[in-house]
């Protein structure tokens, strides 16, 4: 089903590069684009009320990279509550969310693809809410099993970020591993 999909999305896709700490999309803007990255790490987040930066998730070489809600809240004109930014050089395409939803809708075998991939979202989304109740040593503990090599690709503070904890506590679970970044 992957190479089907592949081909008839094809036409749609756009050959794009993003710079690290350019942004695929933007807080505050409607979001029109899905991104699959052939190379590279982009990281999805939020901020808070109080400007505090949230790391959901990140995205690597062979992923889709944007904000489903945001797409599918673009829909209704409203603007996104999450940003995308590459966290080293990010080499990919760009689908326009618009055409692809329309082909979409024709198309019974992207139907199906979508939902298996809405599916799957869904699941690792919990996965990781579960992780995020582990103790802060625990969370690095996961993020390294799901993500392996990623650590030695972006900055500490990132994934201390992404482990909902201070860059100098990220330091010492470091220290205390006996694994200095």
């Amino acid at each position: 089903m992957y190479d089907e999909v592949t081909a008839l999305l094809a036409p749609l896709a756009t050959p794009v590069s993003f710079r690290k700490g350019e942004y695929l999309q933007r807080i505050g803007t409607i979001a029109q684009n899905l991104y699959w990255l052939h190379s590279g790490v982009a990281r999805t987040g939020f901020i808070t009320e109080a400007g505090a930066e949230v790391t959901l998730h990140f995205v690597t070489d062979g992923e889709p990279a944007a904000s489903h809600d945001d797409l599918l809240r673009a829909r209704d004109g409203l603007p996104a509550q999450h940003f995308v930014i590459a966290e080293t050089a990010v080499h990919g395409f760009k689908l326009d969310w618009a055409a692809y939803t329309a082909m979409r809708e024709s198309n019974s075998m992207l139907r199906d693809y979508y939902l298996k991939v809405s599916e799957c979202s869904i699941m690792e989304q919990a996965r990781r809410m579960c992780i995020n109740a582990a103790p802060a040593q625990g969370r690095l503990a996961a993020f390294r099993r799901e993500y392996p090599g990623l650590e030695q690709r972006i900055s500490q503070k990132v994934v201390a970020s992404f482990l909902g904890i201070t860059p100098q506590y990220m330091s010492q679970l470091l220290r205390s591993d006996g694994i200095d970044k």
